[in-house]
């Protein structure tokens, strides 16, 4: 699965997603839980402003509306999204409260998670089985995690700061005018945006404008590489092929080739 910012259309989708492999995922936030389980050492983690580098065996869990990202340096990890249709239990216990922490390292809480993750993804259990699995799972994370009153004004913001960019990343953004937008000055907004998502505004946007090219030239293979390129908000085609060279360690044009293959 490619990565998102603003993963929209999770809120679309209302089946459970489990799965094997591997995850570089950009910041994004969705209304659905999801879960990472290292299988490896060595998996970076970040829920909001709170970061981990996973041992094997060990969890993250982003709750509803958190801002994450995960990156398994290409080892295979256990990823399950969780959506709210399968969450009303859930909801229920958790009401207004949040996670009080997004890391479980508890070894054997983390083994009763992971066989239930590996049973749903193996055994293609029934509806019925299913949400039992997801309401074993969720409590267990109640009772590790824990629930706390706490509220971040700083993690609204930041969503909002998600949606703005993923809907005007075609459009000529920098530091000053997006801080300002948001009521910032600039060199607070830069340090609260590093902070959140561990690099700057142009790495991020450059992420962003490129994941929507490779959508829109699967969409149309046809398509001006540069041209598209520009359309997406990179301002120059060195600009695009040094950002993309330096994300996939490839040109487009052969990234596409090989996508194309693989397909």
């Amino acid at each position: 699965m490619d990565s998102a910012s603003y993963e929209a259309y999770r809120a679309r989708i209302n089946h459970i997603q489990a799965w094997r492999g591997k995850t570089n995922c950009s910041p994004h936030y969705h209304q659905a839980v999801e879960i990472v389980v290292a299988l490896t050492d060595g998996v970076y983690t970040r829920v909001n402003n709170s970061d981990r580098t996973l041992s094997a065996r060990q969890i993250c869990v982003a709750d509803c509306f958190d801002i994450h990202m995960s990156d398994s340096h290409g080892d295979d990890v256990y990823i399950m999204v969780i959506p709210k249709e399968l969450l009303s239990n859930y909801l229920a216990v958790k009401r207004k409260k949040h996670l009080s922490t997004p890391f479980i390292d508890d070894l054997e809480t983390c083994e009763k998670i992971i066989a239930c993750i590996e049973a749903i993804i193996n055994d293609n259990p029934s509806p019925l089985t299913l949400l039992g699995y997801v309401n074993t799972i969720m409590g267990l994370i109640c009772e590790t995690c824990g629930l706390s009153d706490s509220a971040n004004a700083d993690i609204s913001v930041m969503q909002a700061v998600l949606d703005y960019l993923e809907e005007n990343s075609d459009e000529d953004i920098n530091l000053e005018s997006l801080s300002r937008r948001f009521g910032y000055n600039k060199y607070y907004f830069s340090r609260l945006f590093n902070e959140f998502f561990q690099f700057n505004l142009n790495e991020y946007l450059a992420r962003v404008r490129i994941k929507n090219f490779i959508a829109a030239m699967r969409a149309d293979p046809t398509a001006n590489i540069v041209g598209t390129a520009l359309n997406c908000g990179f301002n120059s085609q060195q600009t695009f092929y040094r950002c993309f060279t330096k994300y996939y360690g490839v040109s487009p044009k052969e990234y596409l080739s090989q996508s194309q293959k693989s397909e």
